[in-house]
């Protein structure tokens, strides 16, 4: 399912360009190349209880990375197992450049295959409330699309509305936008006047 997921967000992924990225995954077990990116260079790390760790260790709350030093995050179904997932979408924020892209997977309730997730412990959180409280971290959504392989009968192609739904898994495509500074109309300068004189 994990790579029918990703192959499917291969172009949202290859439109993006820059010099660093950070992709997170939720496993160890699954290869740390981000393939079908366009980066100089990719920070991988994986999900281990309530932090990550890889090519450094951390926690949700505190990523070890400059502020506005990265042009993607690629966060691959954490924030399901955060324990501190608005804090966690705060440090996508964070990290990101003006104008980065988070690409947020996540698993879909609504999905007859993920239902074991949610027995297994996991949060689950449907596109709309992921959504939601990425626009109050401070990011606004480009595109929410599903995707995963559906295969209820005459619902398996991609494009079939009712069919996507019931997909196993959303992406979440959000722009770190920081708000632009208001001009100010310069005001007219004050006349200066001599004792005696008067306008006009």
């Amino acid at each position: 399912m994990l790579a029918d997921v990703q192959r499917n967000a291969i172009p949202e992924l290859t439109r993006v360009f820059g010099h660093s990225g950070l992709y997170m995954r939720p496993l160890a077990d699954i290869a740390p190349e981000l393939s079908g990116n366009m980066l100089s260079q990719v920070v991988s790390l994986h999900r281990i209880d309530q932090g990550f760790s890889g090519q450094v260790q951390c926690g949700d709350d505190e990523l070890p990375f400059a502020s506005e030093s990265q042009s993607l995050v690629y966060a691959c179904f954490v924030l399901e197992t955060s324990p501190a997932p608005h804090a966690l979408l705060v440090e996508f924020r964070r990290v990101l450049k003006p104008e980065g892209v988070a690409m947020v997977f996540g698993l879909n309730p609504w999905s007859p295959c993920v239902f074991r997730h949610g027995r297994a412990g996991a949060r689950l959180r449907s596109v709309g409330t992921s959504d939601q409280m990425a626009r109050e971290c401070g990011f606004s959504t480009m595109s929410r699309q599903f995707l995963g392989p559906c295969r209820l009968g005459g619902a398996s192609r991609m494009g079939n509305r009712w069919g996507d739904t019931l997909r196993p898994a959303y992406l979440l495509v959000l722009r770190r936008r920081d708000a632009p500074l208001t001009p100010l109309r310069k005001s007219a300068s004050a006349a200066s006047l001599r004792p005696g004189v008067s306008l006009g």
